[in-house]
């Protein structure tokens, strides 16, 4: 029996997560929630709005996924997780039918591994996260809560990332390194040495 879910979002990167979500074989997508008519998303994938955050309370025993994941809405993803997670059964875990994820690795609830991703053994990603097309997660590597890990960003071996932080486009984290609570690293950084908390990094190396 399929699972159903909805999407809570309906902009460019909700598209990326409906295509994950349809590469599955274990989940029915009904539609997507969002304030906006979001034409682009309904045109294309032919995906229903079925109307603003208020219509979850017509489909009860769905599970969500949150789909936004523009660094600029990032502070929203935790509370669209706080305030939907009442109308709604639980949140889904949306793994791309091309990822791997190592039997041995865990993901947390509302969490999206879109394709081509690797998660390595061992490895332990926390709720609502998103793991881009093309990321690497390597060996034993702890990821907090609402991190974005962009496209194509490499984390090393036992690298440890805060909730909330953001590595974007070909980002690169050195095994063992750790990453504090909300940073951004900029697309294509590579990140060698400890970055502390709230801190905005750019550049090879990171600084």
């Amino acid at each position: 029996m399929s699972l159903r879910l909805i999407l809570i979002g309906g902009g460019e990167h909700a598209r990326v997560v409906a295509e994950a979500v349809r590469s599955t074989e274990t989940m029915e997508l009904l539609g997507f929630v969002d304030p906006e008519p979001c034409g682009e998303t309904v045109h294309r994938l032919g995906l229903p709005r079925l109307g603003d955050d208020a219509a979850l309370n017509r489909y009860p025993g769905v599970l969500g996924v949150i789909a936004v994941g523009a660094l600029s809405n990032r502070d929203l993803r935790p509370v669209l997780a706080q305030r939907l997670g009442s109308p709604l059964a639980g949140w889904a875990r949306v793994v791309h039918r091309t990822a791997w994820v190592s039997p041995t690795a865990s993901v947390g609830e509302g969490t999206v591994v879109m394709a081509a991703a690797v998660v390595q053994s061992g490895a332990r990603i926390g709720a609502h996260c998103v793991i881009n097309s093309g990321a690497v997660i390597e060996h034993d590597v702890q990821i907090g809560d609402f991190a974005h890990i962009a496209s194509g960003a490499v984390v090393g071996g036992g690298a440890r990332l805060g909730a909330g932080c953001h590595l974007g486009l070909g980002a690169t984290v050195r095994d063992h390194v750790s990453v504090g609570v909300g940073a951004v690293v900029g697309m294509g950084a590579v990140v060698v040495a400890d970055i502390e908390p709230g801190r905005r990094v750019m550049g090879v190396p990171a600084r």
